[in-house]
């Protein structure tokens, strides 16, 4: 974790090079590496990237073909998210600890969408500008989901106990402070709200999808397709709702309502707590398209300690 006073210089503003920006993304990959040699389970367990419904496109007129799912948008596959933390933990939790994992968790959200068929189908520079618009509200719902498997409440203590010391040094203004500490309290009552919900696997992975397929982004040229995806996303969440917590009337509502609070955490203030300390200024939206070109076999040696 690097904090700063939130001051970008007309030469951070300007676009990094092509590679600082692949010397971030392969310091990132790195992460993904076990230290403990024990196998791990890798990224792609689970995830079968043709699982889901089948694709058809359908021309409503020729200037705007339109893409329907035969079946579900999401199968059992994608409820599948299972998160290998760095291996042994510190007794005290560094800089390096905490970025590792979060690099591992970043990954992991996008591997898990792009191993939807209908994300796929959107085509990559569609796929770039929503996980470039979204991988904030992904990250954060994954931190929810892990929250016990990566001891969050530790990882966020160790963060404040940083920050303290910045205080304390005279690192870091009094507004930027503030700033920072009420993204970690943001962050933290999100996380509670969602563990008192009891939220399971089906519905993270739709609440996801919800996320993903977000179609008021600015600049996305095929909203009326994401826009249809979204609804698909929401009318499968809600039946799942009714059948599985028939007597839970307000469930889904009680769900939804949670969405918002995810626009409301910065990115960059994420990307200084869990990101900065591995990679410094290089932002995550520039190393995302990287991320999404990875091939599966490549996470999957990453994550294992093997070569693919």
């Amino acid at each position: 974790m690097s904090l700063n006073n939130g001051d970008t210089s007309e030469v951070q503003q300007e676009e990094q090079s092509a590679s600082e920006i692949t010397r971030a993304f392969d310091t990132l990959a790195k992460a993904l590496n076990t230290t403990d040699g024990t196998a791990a389970h890798n990224l792609a367990d689970g995830m079968d990237p043709t699982g889901g419904g089948n694709i058809h496109v359908i021309s409503r007129d020729q200037s705007t073909p339109i893409i329907e799912v035969e079946g579900p948008l999401l199968t059992d596959t994608h409820v599948t998210f299972k998160l290998t933390m760095p291996s042994p933990m510190p007794e005290y939790l560094n800089v390096h600890y905490i970025c590792e994992s979060a690099s591992r968790l970043l990954f992991l959200s996008m591997h898990w969408a792009r191993s939807i068929p209908a994300f796929q189908a959107l085509g990559q520079d569609c796929n770039t500008s929503l996980v470039r618009a979204c991988w904030n509200e992904l990250f954060t719902l994954g931190l929810a989901q892990c929250a016990q498997v990566m001891s969050l409440s530790t990882i966020l203590a160790a963060i404040v106990n940083h920050l303290q010391n910045s205080i304390q040094e005279d690192k870091l203004s009094g507004d930027r402070i503030k700033q920072v500490m009420e993204h970690i309290w943001k962050l933290q009552e999100f996380c509670n709200s969602m563990a008192k919900l009891d939220i399971d696997g089906y519905e993270y992975a739709y609440l996801k999808a919800i996320v993903l397929f977000s179609p008021d982004h600015p600049g996305l040229t095929s909203s009326t397709q994401i826009e249809k995806f979204q609804e698909k996303a929401q009318m499968e969440l809600q039946d799942y709702v009714q059948k599985t917590y028939p007597e839970d009337t307000y469930r889904l509502a009680r769900i939804l309502v949670r969405l918002p609070a995810l626009r409301l955490m910065s990115s960059s203030i994420t990307e200084e707590l869990f990101f900065t300390g591995l990679i410094g200024n290089v932002p995550i939206d520039s190393i995302i398209p990287y991320i999404l070109k990875m091939e599966t076999a490549e996470y999957n040696g990453q994550i294992t300690g093997t070569s693919a």
